[in-house]
């Protein structure tokens, strides 16, 4: 029995979850919370700065439209630009680099789910994208 991406739902699953999980820490961090301190930014603060707390919540809102994007990628639907899917891959790479290379072992965890957001992305949005075209 060969195994398939396509439509998996527990491929799904673990993306819906890892996705979650980068959003709640996201918002932990923009609200400043105990919880996040070692999760983010290297754990290194006792509380966040205000510029540290901005740029999470931009990465908040990039990470809500990866979302998105992923939700459309999945169900077989044609994303607009067709480099974003690519964009996000390579964003999500860095991710997966950013926190492998933290001082804090909790925010090292944070690989996890870095790693299958980029898989997900590569399976359906870069690959996806290749054999799409390749039918055309």
């Amino acid at each position: 029995m060969k195994w398939s991406w396509s439509r998996n739902p527990l491929v799904y699953s673990l993306v819906v979850a890892s996705l979650a999980w980068n959003l709640f820490i996201l918002a932990a961090v923009i609200a400043n919370t105990h919880f996040a301190l070692s999760r983010a930014a290297g754990g290194q603060y006792s509380s966040f700065p205000t510029g540290i707390r901005i740029a999470y919540a931009l990465s908040f809102l990039l990470v809500a439209y990866q979302s998105v994007i992923f939700f459309a990628l999945y169900q077989g639907k044609l994303v607009r630009p067709s480099w974003l899917p690519k964009l996000f891959f390579a964003i999500t790479v860095l991710s997966v680099l950013a926190n492998a290379a933290s001082r804090s072992s909790n925010e090292r965890l944070n690989v996890i789910p870095a790693v299958i957001i980029a898989l997900a992305f590569w399976q359906y949005g870069v690959k996806g994208n290749k054999e799409e075209k390749a039918k055309l």
